[in-house]
């Protein structure tokens, strides 16, 4: 039997109900150069070239944590509003929050969080 909220001590309490500080959301604005898709290392990059030649390198993963996510395909909704912005060549702005060092990868993790297209 699971213990009720009133049984739980509360300095657990509290470290269940802390919220987690999420990086700042930053913006990358330009166009998709490039997509890199790594199923088996969950590993999805899209470069995005911005108009002071400077390009971001951006993942999509769980934007809350940095996580990776599983089996990502044209049903999550980041990954198709990407793929479209490459095929068409529109603008988009990458709404992106930098969650540090990806060791394994070599870059910063800048996981998206939202994206907007532009004509």
């Amino acid at each position: 039997m699971s213990p009720t909220m009133t049984q739980i001590a509360p300095s657990k309490l509290q470290a269940i109900t802390h919220k987690l500080t999420l990086p700042a959301l930053q913006w990358a604005v330009g166009t998709v150069q490039e997509i890199l898709v790594q199923p088996a290392e969950q590993f999805y990059l899209f470069s995005v070239l911005q108009a002071n030649n400077t390009t971001m390198f951006l993942l999509i993963a769980d934007s809350n944590t940095g996580a990776p996510l599983h089996h990502v395909n044209a049903e999550n909704m980041i990954y198709d509003t990407m793929k479209q912005a490459y095929f068409r060549n529109l603008q988009v702005q990458v709404g992106y929050r930098d969650f540090g060092p990806d060791p394994q990868a070599g870059i910063e993790k800048l996981v998206i969080d939202r994206v907007i297209l532009s004509q």
